[in-house]
This record gives C-alpha cells, sequence and structure tokens, in this order.
C-alpha cells in the first residue's frame, strides 16, 4: 500500500510584520488566484480539532488546511483580487479569537504552497515569478533514490483499475458482515490450535527455515503471497469508491514485492472504510496462515507441511512484526494515523523534534510547533525519536543479512548504506547549521549547541563505563559418576537399598532378573562344555581337527564371558559414594529396565552444578572478565542463584550437553537437523561447568537454566568496536 501523506498547511499568524510595506505584497495583490476543477474539499475533524482535507484527483495527493486557509481558498474564485480574497476571509465573525484571523503574511504563505503543489491557477507576472522559490525539492530521480538505497526500488507497472474493475464481485463479497464474521471465526479458531500446537510450532523449527532450500522456497512465495496482500488494498479501495490509478513492484533485498497505490482511501470520509482498507492486506494474509495453520496441524511431515509453515510464518509472524509495525510507514502507521487521528503523523513527528532543536536548542524566535497539544507534542516527538532508532536497528540488520550469505556483498552495501543513510543526513545537517537564514542571528549558539552535544555523546560513548553482561543457556547436570544405570536388561525384582540411604562405591542397589539371559548363559556354558569334549577326542585322533575346534572354543568362552558380565550386572551397583535417590521410583517395583537406563541418582555433598554453552563470540568475554555469575532455572525464573566457574577455562565441543540447548528443543544454539538426537552443532559451542551456591537440587536433572556472566563496566564504543571485529572475523575472514 502506497503511504501518500496529507501535507498540513497550517497556517501561521504574523501580525507584528508590517505587511503594508511589505513588497511582495504590492506586486501580487493584483492576481485573481483560483483552484483547478479537479479539486474536492472535504471537512475533517482530528481529535476535536476542525480541519479540511484537499484532494488532488489528478495525482491522488492530500492536503490538510487549516480553517483560515479554507476560507482564504474558498474566495479564489479567479475574479477575487488577493485584497479582495483576503477581505472576504477575515471576517470577524468566522473565528473565534482575533488570532485565528488570515493576514497577508499568511495568504502569501498559502499561494507558495499552492504553487507548489500545482494546485494554482493565475496569470503570473514576469516580476513574481521569483516570489514562488518551491520550499520543497521535487521528487528525487529513479537513479538517484538507487543510488541513496540499493536495496529498495521500484518498477512502476501502470494502472490496475481495469482488473480491480472485473474483481469486483469479489470485493462487494469480502467486504460484507458474513465474511467478517467468517474471518474472525477461522483466525480464533487457528490461534486456539497455535496454543495447542505452541510446541512443534516454535521448537525445532529454526534450523529448518534457515535451510537453504527453505530460504529460497521463502524468497519464491514471498511475492506471491504479496500480490494477495496488495490485491485485499486494492478491492477495499474499490469497493467504497475510491480509484487504484498506480501500482508496480518494489525490491526489497533483491526481493520483488508488489505495491498498488490505495492513497485514495485517504479521502472516505468513514473512518471505518479507511481503517479497513489500511488492514485489508495484513487480514489477507492473516487468514491464509490460518488456513495454512489448520492443514498444517492435519500433516506429519513432508514438503507440503514445510510450504504450509512458510505461509504460517510469513502470514503471522512476518504481517505483525514487519507491516503491522507502525514505526515503519506500511499498514500499522497507516492504521495507527487512521485510528488516532494523527494524519501525516511521520512528517509531522520530524518536524516536532526540528521544531524543538530550533526553538530550545537554537533559540530562534518565530517558529511553531506542529502540535496543537503538549500531549500531541509529547507523542509526535516520542514516535520520531522511536522510528529513528529502529530504522538504524534495520538498517544493521539488512547489512548482517546480507554479509551472512554475501559477505563481500554485504560489506560494499554496508558501507553504502552507511553513508546514504547516516553520514550524508549529518553532512545536510552541517550544511544547514552554515547556510540557514533562520539562524543567522543565532549561528554561534547553533555551533556551541551542536558542537557540546556532540562532544558529550562522543564522551558518553568512548568514556563512561556502562553495566554490561553475557546471557547465555544451560542445563542443569549431574555427573555420570552420580547417574545409576542399569548396564543389563532386566526386571526389577528387588529393592536391595532404601531410598535415601547413605551408600558407598559398589553397594549393591537393585536386583533384576532376566529368565532369557540366564538360559542363554546356561545354552552357551553347556556348549562350551561339548566342544571341550569334542576339542580333547580331537587331539588324540586328528590335530588339524583340533585346532579348528581351538578357534570356536575361544568364540564361544568369549560369548560366555560377555553373558556372564551381564548376569553379574543384574545385581545394580552404586557408582560412588552419597545418598540414594530413585527418581522413578513410582513404577520401578515390576518394571522393565532396558540396558542403560537410568533408574536413580547418587546425590554428593558436593555442590549441584549446571553445564553452560557458550558461543566463540562469548567465550572470549566471559573466560577473561567475568565478576560474578547468577542462574535463574526455567521452573522459578524468580529466585536468581549466585554461581562459581568449577574449570578455569571453557571445553570446545561439537556435540551439545542436552538437545534443550539447540533449537530442536528450543534453545538458541543451531543444530544439524541431519542428525539425531538434536545435539550435534554447525558451529562449535564452548562448555562451561557451574557450581551453585547455597542451593539444594529441587527440580529435574536437564532442566533448562539461565546463566548471566556479569562483566567489569566498560563504555559502549568499546563494545562496539569488539563486537565489529567479531562480525568481521566471522563475515569476512
Amino acid at each position: 500500500m502506497s503511504d501518500t501523506p496529507a501535507v498540513n498547511n497550517g497556517l501561521t499568524v504574523n501580525n507584528d510584520s508590517a505587511t503594508g510595506n511589505n513588497p511582495a505584497w504590492q506586486r501580487l495583490e493584483s492576481l485573481r488566484p483560483s483552484l483547478p476543477r479537479h479539486i474536492h474539499i472535504q471537512r475533517r475533524d482530528y481529535n476535536q480539532e476542525r480541519w479540511y482535507l484537499l484532494q488532488d484527483k489528478s495525482n491522488g495527493r492530500f492536503h490538510r488546511l487549516t480553517p483560515s486557509a479554507w476560507r482564504l481558498i474558498s474566495a479564489m474564485n479567479g475574479r477575487n483580487s488577493l485584497t479582495q480574497v483576503l477581505a472576504a476571509a477575515a471576517n470577524p465573525q468566522f473565528y473565534e479569537s482575533v488570532e485565528e484571523i488570515p493576514t497577508r503574511d499568511d495568504l502569501i504563505h498559502l499561494l507558495q504552497y499552492l504553487h507548489v503543489a500545482d494546485l494554482l491557477v493565475c496569470d503570473m507576472p514576469p516580476n513574481t515569478q521569483e516570489l514562488f522559490a518551491r520550499r520543497e525539492q521535487k521528487k528525487q530521480q529513479r537513479w538517484l533514490r538507487l543510488l541513496m538505497n540499493p536495496l529498495t526500488w521500484n518498477i512502476p507497472l501502470g494502472n490496475p483499475d481495469k482488473l480491480l474493475d472485473k474483481l469486483m464481485p469479489v470485493a462487494r463479497l469480502l467486504s460484507t458482515r458474513t465474511m467478517g464474521v467468517i474471518w474472525l471465526l477461522v483466525v480464533s479458531y487457528a490461534l486456539l490450535q497455535a496454543g495447542n500446537h505452541w510446541t512443534q510450532l516454535t521448537h525445532g523449527q529454526l534450523d529448518r527455515i534457515l535451510s537453504p532450500s527453505n530460504l529460497f522456497l521463502l524468497w519464491l512465495t514471498y511475492p506471491f503471497f504479496k500480490i494477495l496482500h496488495e490485491l485485499g488494498h486494492g478491492l477495499f479501495t474499490k469497493v467504497w469508491g475510491g480509484q487504484v490509478n498506480d501500482c508496480g513492484i518494489v525490491f526489497v533485498v533483491g526481493t520483488p514485492l508488489p505495491y498498488v497505490d490505495a492513497s485514495a482511501a485517504t479521502g472516505f470520509y468513514a473512518k471505518r472504510q479507511r481503517l479497513m482498507v489500511s488492514a485489508a492486506g495484513m487480514a489477507v494474509e492473516l487468514f491464509l496462515a490460518a488456513l495454512a495453520l489448520l492443514l498444517w496441524v492435519q500433516l506429519s511431515g513432508g514438503f507440503l507441511r514445510d510450504f504450509l509453515y512458510n505461509i504460517i510464518l510469513i502470514g503471522g509472524v512476518s504481517t505483525l512484526f514487519f507491516n503491522g509495525n507502525p514505526l515503519m510507514r506500511f499498514d500499522g502507521y497507516h492504521l495507527l494515523t487512521d485510528a488516532w487521528d494523527l494524519p501525516n503523523l511521520a512528517t509531522r513527528a520530524n518536524q516536532q523534534v526540528s521544531y524543538l532543536l530550533r526553538r530550545y536548542a537554537f533559540g530562534i524566535v518565530g517558529v511553531y510547533s506542529p502540535a496543537s497539544s503538549v500531549r500531541e507534542a509529547w507523542l509526535l516527538a516520542s514516535y520520531s525519536i522511536a522510528a529513528f532508532i529502529y530504522r538504524v536497528f534495520m538498517l544493521f540488520f539488512i547489512i548482517l543479512l546480507v554479509a551472512n550469505y554475501f559477505p563481500a556483498l554485504g560489506l560494499v552495501i554496508g558501507c553504502w548504506l552507511i553513508f546514504f543513510q547516516l553520514v550524508w543526513p549529518g553532512l545536510k545537517a552541517l550544511q544547514f547549521l552554515w547556510r540557514d537564514k533562520q539562524l543567522a542571528s543565532q549561528r554561534k549558539r547553533a555551533f556551541a549547541v551542536t558542537g557540546i552535544t556532540s562532544v558529550v555523546i562522543l564522551l558518553f560513548l568512548i568514556v563512561v563505563p556502562l553495566p554490561q553482561s553475557t546471557a547465555v543457556e544451560a542445563v542443569l547436570w549431574l555427573p555420570d559418576e552420580a547417574r545409576v544405570k542399569t548396564e543389563s536388561s532386566g526386571e526389577v525384582v528387588e529393592l536391595l537399598v532404601a531410598d535415601g540411604s547413605s551408600v558407598v562405591a559398589g553397594d549393591a542397589l537393585v536386583r533384576l532378573q532376566n529368565p532369557t539371559l540366564i538360559a542363554h548363559l546356561e545354552v552357551q556354558r553347556a556348549k562350551l562344555r561339548e566342544y571341550d569334549a569334542r576339542y580333547q577326542r580331537a587331539w588324540v585322533e586328528d590335530r588339524s581337527q583340533a585346532q579348528m575346534f581351538e578357534q570356536d572354543i575361544a568364540a564361544i568362552k568369549a560369548e560366555v564371558a560377555l553373558l556372564q558380565e551381564r548376569a553379574t550386572n543384574l545385581i545394580v551397583r552404586s557408582p560412588s559414594s552419597g545418598v540414594f535417590r530413585i527418581t522413578r521410583a513410582y513404577y520401578l517395583p515390576g518394571s522393565y529396565l532396558k540396558q542403560g537406563d537410568e533408574l536413580a541418582i547418587i546425590e554428593k555433598p558436593d555442590a549441584v552444578r549446571v553445564r553452560a554453552a557458550l558461543l566463540q563470540d562469548e567465550v572470549g568475554l566471559v573466560s577473561r572478565a567475568t565478576d560474578r555469575v547468577s542462574i535463574r532455572f526455567a521452573s522459578d525464573p524468580v529466585n536468581v542463584i549466585s554461581a562459581d566457574a568449577i574449570q578455569s577455562a571453557p571445553i570446545a565441543s561439537e556435540q551439545l550437553p542436552n538437545p534443550v540447548l539447540g533449537t530442536q528443543g528450543g534453545g538458541r544454539i543451531a543444530v544439524d537437523g541431519a542428525q539425531a538426537g538434536g545435539t550435534r552443532v554447525k558451529e562449535k559451542v564452548f562448555l562451561l561447568d557451574l557450581a551453585l551456591r547455597n542451593y539444594e537440587q529441587s527440580g529435574h536433572f536437564g532442566e533448562r537454566a539461565y546463566v548471566k556472566f556479569h562483566h567489569p563496566p566498560e563504555p559502549l564504543a568499546a563494545r562496539w568496536y569488539r563486537n565489529l571485529q567479531q562480525v568481521f572475523i566471522r563475515h569476512f575472514s
């Protein structure tokens, strides 16, 4: 949906100027202006404030006018001179206060604005042309926009109005209340299903999403999905009488995405219609994502299930956090501006920050805030700052995203974007300080304030130390020597030691029985006796055959020894000293345990430990500069526990200690999805054991823990430099 913001032409009153001696007025007062016929004006109330919305039907642009400006325009009929226009609009009975009455300066500013917007019809005398120098630059050429941002450029494809006319029956169906109820029921039911299958939707999917084949599938699916998104905007605009005169393709990070110009919806008088046009694209995506989710839960696997998951991801997560984000000038932005009656929010927010700087930082008198109240002023300033921070975040996110797959290209594009999106605006700001006419009397103060602020920010970044920490995930870890496991399969027939008793290494704990194993052992023993007898007989009769029996006897003895060891292991013994604790007592007696099953633990007086997994860019700072360590368990996130490192340095490994730390188990570390178990990592990790202070284990071993390593305070600049080094090492080495 294209963003065509309404332009606010709030007239400012300047009764202090000597308008009677204004040479501009003397050269312009003979003009008899009028507006073109393709102009439509409607009254609009924003937050109980009266405005007039002027629509230019020739190009689809909208302009907001104050009541004073509307009075002036209403008198411009092509016959009245400027003196007559001002006299007709300056009638005191039209206004609540004298300050609202338009002046000659207001009329001159309005004429300038109308001329810039190509909305002024009158014969311009040659000696007045220079008075109408355009206050805004024209739209930059396509090649210049590409130069400024090589990752976003568009190709217009023409007028889609005829196609949308053919789809009007679909538009009328979609705009009915019945369809709205169906949409609400389907999406609500899908949300319930998402809650029921939340673990499947979130755990173990990151690896699959980021696989090269699925990324390519996402790249192909996304544009077609967005076609339906933009079609929703166009159809809802048409069904209420709006015109859609432009469509095309915009390339974002090399991905072709369609767009339609649905700005005609700004002219809809009913707020409900404007909101529905803004939300139509997201509604279409959410509905498709809901249908995909309902089908996804019915499938067990395969290409179709992966494809449906991509649709869920695009229509759900992407729609809400990208299109629905009001900090970007997409659907969420238009919804916010219409719902809160904040037209042209982004431009006015930037103007508010500019006003604050000019008025209070630079001391310029005669500038006015675009806000109509203190509340709106705070809102505009907050929005401008938040949008700038988010824009910078997205800038570096795109750079890292491209660099992750194309390192050289990412470096070039990164330098390009940083220059034109950050450095170039900074240079323009310096040019403003040097040349702006409003700063003529306050230029020294402006340079001083700017310099002092820059130095303070620079010192803050370089000198002021701020707290820092590294957050990783870990598991409640039990050493192997404390785990009681069965070395042979069998049925539990007797507990030889009561739960909670003290034991020493080698004590018998549990007795198992396995009649099949014992019978197999006896068979092999009998077979050994038989082969011994044959060997003795062959030794007397045929020495060559006796040698063959020697080999068979050796093999049978090895098997007997193995079976005897398994039979001996039917008595489960303690691997170490401590307190015997049964972990599966509720079904242990009479149950059948397989070889390797864990049935109990040996609690030791040693401190309970957790095993943390660190990434390569984290291990250096953790090993070099850690003041203290704090841990929280997933089962008790409020309780913070202190801990100490057991070993001096982390140990490199290609295996995670537990699947819960990997992406397949809901953790943060990418694992190899092709390997069973979910513990084989794609990049080497570093394992560090931590001993908990004054903590008695009350949860389950293998429980997820959240570890925070607290480091000495450090300035932001030093951190950014270290992170930049890590980025270059990882992506450009």
